[in-house]
């Protein structure tokens, strides 16, 4: 049985959006630095609605560093480029095992705040 999520599946998917590589990267940054910013904010008496702003801010950029990695890790495999069979096996191993993780990380922030929302 073949699985549905594989290293070519997701090195496809990482070229289609290898423009926003950048643009995901600097957002998760700008997020990380806006985050502390509101988190100054929030005192004792603070709306809730402001909470949950500063909240999303913070999975929102954690969803764009993700997926910022993701275009790295998966923009060239190295496996197409090995000659030695031996070689050829290692980094489909390492691809392998990135893919397992990134089908994992992937929707880890969207549904980690779905969580708190619903709690």
């Amino acid at each position: 049985m073949k699985s549905p999520v594989t290293p070519d599946l997701f090195q496809q998917l990482a070229l289609t959006f290898i423009a926003f590589r950048w643009h995901l990267l600097a957002w998760s940054a700008f997020g990380f630095i806006l985050f502390p910013l509101l988190q100054l904010q929030i005192q004792s008496q603070t709306p809730t609605w402001l909470v949950w702003v500063a909240l999303f801010i913070l999975f929102a950029a954690l969803q764009a560093l993700v997926l910022a990695a993701f275009i790295f890790f998966f923009q060239n495999l190295p496996s197409s480029k090995a000659t030695d069979r031996y070689w050829f096996r290692v980094y489909r191993t390492v691809e392998w095992c990135e893919t397992v993780l990134f089908a994992l990380l992937l929707p880890l922030p969207t549904l980690i705040f779905i969580y708190a929302l619903l709690l």
